[in-house]
């Protein structure tokens, strides 16, 4: 193999997986901003529980009718901002937030009770608007839609390293 050819064949091999993360965080952008179109009927919605996958991050779990039909759905963020505070003796409360832009903000001491910090953003039977779309309800967002998530901006960034470093 020549010099040109084995260069080629770095940059596709390096520089390939780095194109395919970037194209999927476009893809999930284009979609999102897609749903955000397409959900132009509101309903009211009734917290009914909440979710927690640790490290800070929970939502809420919403459920509202079209049509007599019952759906469940849950509030997305754009990402969530953790800040741990520790120190001892140090008494810390923890608090929680969502902020303008759609982050989930929460603040965490040594000990924290997420349940009683969901319970105090979103209480139970408290009502969320939800936007849908008429022709499939079960496609919605809850409050507003999250046009760019932190999950897709990172594949784009993470593609395009990949891509520099090729």
């Amino acid at each position: 193999m020549s010099e040109l050819q084995i260069a080629w064949l770095e940059l596709i091999t390096v520089g390939g997986p780095g194109v395919i993360l970037a194209l999927s965080g476009v893809i999930i952008n284009i979609v999102t901003k897609r749903q955000s179109k397409l959900c132009t009927k509101q309903t009211e919605a009734v917290v009914v529980q909440y979710g927690f996958l640790g490290q800070g991050r929970m939502y809420p779990i919403v459920e509202y009718f079209v049509d007599g039909t019952c759906y469940k759905t849950k509030k997305k963020f754009r990402g969530v901002k953790t800040k741990r505070i520790s120190g001892f003796p140090v008494h810390v409360s923890s608090e929680a937030y969502e902020d303008e832009k759609g982050w989930l903000n929460v603040k965490i001491g040594p000990i924290a009770n997420f349940r009683q910090l969901a319970e105090q953003l979103w209480p139970v039977e408290s009502k969320m608007t939800v936007y849908y779309n008429p022709n499939n309800p079960k496609m919605c967002y809850v409050d507003r839609p999250i046009s760019e998530s932190f999950t897709s901006i990172m594949f784009i960034l993470m593609g395009l390293v990949i891509i520099i470093l090729s």
